[in-house]
């Protein structure tokens, strides 16, 4: 994009006995009279010519002094070297010194001013990446409103445009990432809420239909029982197992399988310590009953309690023995452990 005009609209050259004045300048336009010795006169409108049959004037110049506007585009880096930038620059302009104007001769305002705007452009551009043209257009534009207008003119109304050059397949590839971005964060709150967020979000996609989920729980728990059972039964098999090991295998798988049920051959037989601690709380709380009623090893469990001794009678004076070297039976006398009665040999 390249918007510009001429500020120059006329120059003429005058002679120095001239039958009819130059015409006077009309709104937005003035002219600049040159003189062979000494400065240029510059007359605006609503101003007349001085001395403008007999003035010593050579040149007349008429310079478009509205408010133009100009705009033009051009390429500056940007913060990978590799993907420059392209700027459009629109703006409004006007001549405030046409002497300056005429002195440099400018015919194309928007090729005048190209250098002033990338020198003001080009420090900014650098500091922004490809993929955010539209920072680097706020920068440009807010610089460009503070900037100082170049001399002769006064530059207002800016307005900016910055895209990139050749990276469309950048472009691309950042949006699909950004895709993906979004729909990572979508669903890391169903990750992180467990079961009940996950059949929640298959039941959304599905239609409400909670049977996908269900069916992979399924399979799971069965490939899982499938792995223990072929686990249990290398195990079983083994020649290194002990009987007392399997039995706890064997418990312990049914616990996982029936949970609740009970124990195959009977559960854990109560050791001899179980035994004494209970038959310590009977004799504490002084239930004999119950200690009569304890399993004796090597009888069954329903057999009922030894009938008790009769209480012996004292022996003859005679048939004592009380001397040191008594060999001869002693009473019997009950047991403390069991409740039994039993004899005491020498």
């Amino acid at each position: 994009m390249n918007q510009t005009y001429n500020p120059i609209l006329e120059s003429l050259s005058l002679k120095r006995l001239r039958a009819s004045a130059p015409r006077g300048p009309v709104m937005g336009t003035a002219i600049v009279l040159e003189r062979a010795h000494g400065e240029p006169v510059v007359v605006t409108a609503g101003q007349r010519i001085p001395d403008a049959h007999t003035g010593n004037y050579t040149l007349l110049h008429r310079v478009d002094v509205a408010n133009r506007g100009i705009g033009c585009t051009f390429t500056t880096p940007s913060a990978d070297a590799s993907f420059p930038f392209t700027v459009t620059v629109t703006c409004g302009c006007q001549v405030t010194d046409p002497v300056a104007t005429v002195r440099d001769g400018i015919r194309d305002m928007a090729d005048a001013l190209r250098s002033w705007l990338v020198g003001q452009i080009r420090p900014i551009s650098m500091r922004y990446d490809a993929l955010h043209p539209a920072d680097a257009e706020v920068a440009i534009s807010s610089a460009l409103q503070r900037a100082y207008s170049p001399d002769g003119v006064r530059l207002s109304g800016f307005a900016v445009t910055v895209t990139t050059q050749d990276v469309a397949e950048i472009v691309t590839a950042h949006r699909e990432l950004r895709v993906l971005e979004m729909k990572r964060e979508g669903m890391r709150p169903v990750a992180h809420g467990g079961r009940e967020e996950m059949l929640a979000h298959v039941m959304a996609t599905t239609g409400g239909d909670p049977t996908p989920i269900l069916d992979r729980e399924q399979e799971e728990r069965e490939n899982n029982t499938k792995a223990s059972l072929l686990a249990l039964s290398a195990l079983m098999n083994s020649e290194k197992v002990e009987e007392f090991n399997a039995s706890r295998i064997t418990d312990k798988v049914m616990g996982e399988f029936f949970p609740g049920a009970e124990p195959l051959f009977g559960g854990k037989r109560p050791g001899i310590r179980d035994r004494i601690g209970s038959k310590r709380k009977a004799i504490e709380a002084g239930d004999a009953t119950a200690i009569e009623a304890e399993v004796v090893p090597g009888k069954p469990a329903d057999a009922a309690p030894p009938e008790p001794a009769e209480p012996s009678r004292p022996a003859p004076a005679d048939a004592r023995n009380d001397g040191p070297n008594d060999d001869g039976p002693k009473p019997a006398r009950p047991s403390r452990v069991r409740g039994v009665l039993r004899r005491e040999d020498a």
